[in-house]
């Protein structure tokens, strides 16, 4: 989904690890990941989760670990593939020295913005989202939470193949609502809204998880608490934007809880984490974006690899 990083953590940032375990992004770190759309590093990313597991978990309470940043604690073995130049001779490529990430081509790296652009955009687009939710739905805003706040919003990123990369990744820290949309009809607004948005700024439409990826009857009720949207605990997706950009968005709404109040106790967080119990959140990040000072040695090092076919990203 982007790389972005996926119960209530998906849609607002948080990882996974190649093992499929969530961290990150969520309130506490053994909370489970529900269902939604692959998105550790977003869309355009190598999806690894599902959007509620990336930005529903953010909405726990544990502090967001950007993909890359995950990505080093558990990084793959190196790939080498051999490739036969122009002069007919056979030369070793050793893609734990490419400059980007599997996932993301070379030209894409280039076109998008540059870190400092990337950043300022995404706060622009989630401000202006903000604002016109604010008006056509009457949502208001709390901050986002400390734990995210205190982490900061730029991650070093591991490049898929056994070394390190020169791009960044990008998880901006989620903003909350204090009270979340009721009716699905309310919901449904919303989500028109964050699509208008994002269509004004060349991005795709919303898609919500379950569209995207969905589940048996019985998972969905146990992962997001409901058969349907209408009924669900838990409703994320993502909209996915160019250059390996993405914004997810989730709602936790607990007057769909089970008696029991499985979903209230789940996702629980500590008082000082600065999460809302109930909101709609918003989170932008980005897949891997490089740094202005960083573009001529990424154009050298990438040289090498120019016209090669990419091998798939190894995850151990």
């Amino acid at each position: 989904m982007a790389e972005v990083h996926d119960d209530r953590g998906a849609a607002a940032g948080g990882a996974r690890r190649p093992d499929g375990e969530m961290i990150g992004g969520a309130r506490r770190p053994d909370a489970p990941a529900t269902g939604g759309a692959p998105p550790l590093r977003g869309p355009a990313g190598r999806g690894a989760g599902r959007t509620i597991a990336l930005v529903l978990g953010l909405s726990l309470g544990v502090p967001l670990l950007g993909v890359g940043a995950l990505a080093l604690l558990f990084s793959p073995a190196p790939v080498v593939t051999t490739v036969t130049g122009a002069d007919g001779e056979e030369v070793e490529l050793h893609w734990a020295e490419h400059p980007g990430r599997a996932g993301l081509t070379t030209r894409d790296a280039l076109d998008g913005p540059s870190l400092e652009d990337g950043l300022v955009q995404g706060e622009a687009l989630v401000s202006e989202m903000q604002e016109a939710l604010t008006e056509r739905t009457g949502l208001t805003w709390a901050e986002p939470p400390a734990v995210q706040v205190e982490m900061g919003s730029v991650f070093p990123a591991e490049n898929g193949w056994g070394g390190p990369s020169l791009l960044r990744t990008v998880n901006l820290p989620t903003e909350q609502t204090t009270s979340v949309p009721r009716e699905w009809s309310e919901k449904q607004e919303a989500i028109a809204v964050v699509g208008e948005v994002a269509a004004r700024h060349g991005w795709g439409e919303p898609v919500l998880d379950e569209d995207r990826s969905p589940q048996e009857r019985e998972d969905r009720v146990e992962s997001l608490g409901g058969a349907t949207y209408a009924e669900q605990v838990l409703v994320g997706g993502m909209v996915e934007g160019p250059h390996g950009q993405w914004l997810a968005f989730a709602f936790t709404d607990l007057s769909k809880d089970d008696a029991e109040g499985t979903f209230a106790e789940r996702y629980a967080a500590p008082e000082e984490a600065g999460w809302e119990s109930e909101s709609l959140t918003l989170a932008y990040g980005a897949n891997g974006l490089l740094p202005e000072a960083d573009q001529a040695e990424f154009e050298r090092r990438a040289a090498p690899f120019a016209g090669q076919e990419a091998p798939p990203e190894q995850l151990d």
